[in-house]
């Protein structure tokens, strides 16, 4: 005799999961054959679980990341139907501010452009807005960014979100950073912290980003000094609280500071604890960045050997996840090393790859650092006409670039193969040309990263 179940009773097995979320547990736990009391745990209830899976209660986020480990899915899996739960949005948001502390800025927008094709709670869509700004900027697209930020701050002005409001705006300001307008990265990164302090925020991790961002402006302004004191304040506002993203950011900074005030013992010193840091996090892009900026530091105390090595590492991890922006540097960068080191064909033939290369990236820095690095694989090989163009190509991008000390750098290399041919007369016009643009104020070689990782 067959008994009735009476109506709004379900039991375990009851087939019905009127939710998504529910049916995608309850299929991914059918798969893997496990038993609600083993998916369960002892997290939560059985029966809890039960209930999840018909659409009549839904699990934290916490809980809905201890499912999907135990069922052995990734967070994506429960983010395929139009229904899916708060719990299920707030977990991917999660995972998408993970993937980008590990680097997989791709992944992080993949993840939170599927989040913003739903309908969602605003203050949901503005933190993924934001989370989606960054994701772009470490693919290198700035510009991408900027107009998700633009609306995100909107809508954080209108419902007056003091703490989102500091980072929209601190965002805002490195996107503007990295588009190479300082004037206006300073006062959205102004606008920042007066209103972290205006409002009472308390988040010191928060403020020391703000603070690491604004140093930057004083190392690309040429001010190394005061660069340094605003980096230090910026790791003494969170005390030993500071993340460590952002702690590696600030670490590059001061290396590149004390770099240029000749200090190079420092400067490499923080620069290992920052590469150290994002090899840790798996920021591949980030520790390209690192590795291009001592190597640079290395080539310069004739370290060559260890030079090389630091180009050639960082141009082999980043051709593994397609980069097209660093790459081209660091492998100029190990065309430099081969040519001090003697090794003229050798250095022939990687300036050849890297010029191939800086076709297809976008980053006139490239171009410059490229070709500057041709001029003299150039010369030493004898091919004077040849040089001359490769200097005058390197010096025709670096004008449409605000950074007199790039140009400085590419027209003193310029006049030392001038001075070399024996036309003393064109070689001290550039010399002097190379004197004033180093005394300018302007952007200093190996931008400070945005400090976004």
């Amino acid at each position: 005799m067959l008994t009735k179940r009476r109506p709004g009773r379900p039991t375990a097995d009851d087939p019905g999961a009127p939710s998504p979320l529910g049916r995608r547990i309850r299929q991914a736990r059918q798969e893997l054959g496990l038993s609600l009391a083993a998916v369960a745990g002892s997290d939560f209830s059985r029966a809890f679980l039960n209930q999840v899976e018909l659409g009549r209660a839904q699990p934290s986020t916490q809980n809905l990341r201890i499912i999907a480990r135990r069922l052995q899915r990734p967070i994506d899996y429960f983010l395929e139907e139009p229904g899916d739960s708060a719990a299920a949005l707030e977990l991917a948001l999660a995972e998408a501010e993970m993937s980008l502390l590990h680097g997989e800025g791709p992944r992080a927008e993949s993840l939170v452009t599927r989040i913003l094709m739903r309908t969602i709670p605003i203050e949901l869509r503005t933190r993924a807005q934001l989370t989606l700004a960054v994701a772009l900027m470490k693919q290198g697209r700035a510009q991408d960014a900027r107009p998700v930020l633009e609306e995100a701050i909107v809508a954080a002005q209108r419902a007056n979100w003091h703490q989102l409001l500091v980072e929209l705006y601190d965002r805002l300001g490195s996107v503007h950073y990295l588009l190479r307008r300082p004037h206006a990265a300073g006062q959205w990164f102004d606008q920042a912290l007066e209103r972290y302090e205006s409002s009472g925020v308390a988040d010191p991790v928060l403020k020391a980003r703000v603070l690491g961002h604004r140093a930057n402006l004083h190392y690309v302004a040429g001010q190394p000094i005061e660069a340094i004191a605003a980096y230090e304040s910026a790791i003494a506002a969170a005390a030993q609280i500071l993340d460590m993203p952002a702690l590696a950011g600030i670490y590059e900074g001061l290396a590149l500071s004390f770099q240029q005030t000749g200090q190079y013992a420092r400067a490499l010193s923080y620069a290992q604890k920052g590469l150290r840091i994002f090899e840790t996090l798996r920021d591949v892009r980030m520790t390209g960045q690192l590795r291009l900026n001592m190597g640079d530091m290395l080539l310069q105390q004739g370290r060559v050997a260890e030079a090389e090595r630091l180009f050639s590492d960082g141009a082999e991890h980043l051709q593994r996840i397609g980069d097209r922006e660093l790459v081209p540097h660091l492998v100029a960068g190990m065309a430099e090393s081969a040519l001090e080191a003697s090794q003229v064909e050798r250095a022939s033939e990687l300036i050849e790859e890297a010029i191939d290369l800086s076709t297809r990236s976008s980053d006139p820095l490239a171009t410059v650092a490229v070709h500057r690095v041709a001029g003299r694989v150039a010369h030493v090989g004898g091919r004077r006409d040849s040089a001359h163009r490769h200097f005058e190509r390197a010096l025709e991008v670096a004008l449409t670039i605000d950074n007199p000390d790039l140009r400085a750098r590419v027209t003193y290399d310029f006049a030392r193969v001038l001075e070399a041919e024996g036309d003393s007369a064109q070689a001290a016009l550039r010399f002097r040309q190379a004197y004033e643009a180093g005394r300018a104020d302007g952007r200093r070689p190996g931008a400070v990263s945005e400090l976004e990782t």
